[in-house]
């Protein structure tokens, strides 16, 4: 055995070389999965980390190690996807406050007009949109009104789209083109 390897760890040849079948004929759809669940992060870190603790666990787990591997990449995959919802709802483009620095003043424009048409939203929708122009985070939201996260970012989600469709009515944009050349 040598000095690093954990106790339970597949350090006998057999067992490396069974633990490298594993690796060879079950990566790819332990892939596939981890892809499969959270398709925007680093899903091949969720399989990598999987597939190192069945290679720590060797000994140690004494069912089906197939199995046991793709439960772990599964809920490494999963806590990856959560992971990265929970930062996303800490701060998103949305939860800048209108008159930071990093708002246009054609913006702060558009926030008076859309000021005049706030009452024509649903009191969900203004509750979500204003508190989220005065920096609340969506749990904050969340809380304060009693609903869920999500209910917060669908009122303010259909909140913005009104907003969006009523000041595209009164100040139509021109198109413009993107770097790679496409007129939006």
């Amino acid at each position: 055995m040598t000095d690093h390897a954990p106790p339970s760890a597949a350090d006998d040849p057999r067992e490396v070389a069974a633990f490298s079948d594993v690796v060879r004929e079950h990566r790819a759809v332990l892939v596939r999965l981890a892809r499969q669940i959270c398709p925007n992060q680093d899903y091949e870190l969720a399989v990598d980390d999987g597939l190192l603790l069945l290679y720590r666990n060797w000994r140690a787990i004494t069912g089906d190690r197939v199995a046991w591997v793709t439960v772990v990449v599964k809920n490494r995959a999963i806590d990856l996807r959560r992971r990265s919802r929970e930062q996303a709802d800490e701060l998103t483009e949305h939860d800048v406050p209108i008159w930071s620095a990093q708002v246009s003043a054609e913006l702060r424009l558009e926030f008076r007009t859309a000021l005049e048409r706030l009452p024509r939203l649903t009191r969900q929708e203004q509750v979500a949109l204003v508190l989220t122009l005065f920096g609340h985070t969506t749990a904050d939201i969340a809380a304060r009104i009693g609903v869920s996260q999500a209910s917060v970012r669908s009122y303010r989600s259909q909140a913005q789209r009104r907003m969006r469709h009523w000041l595209d009515r009164q100040h139509p944009r021109r198109p413009h083109r993107t770097d790679a050349g496409e007129e939006v």
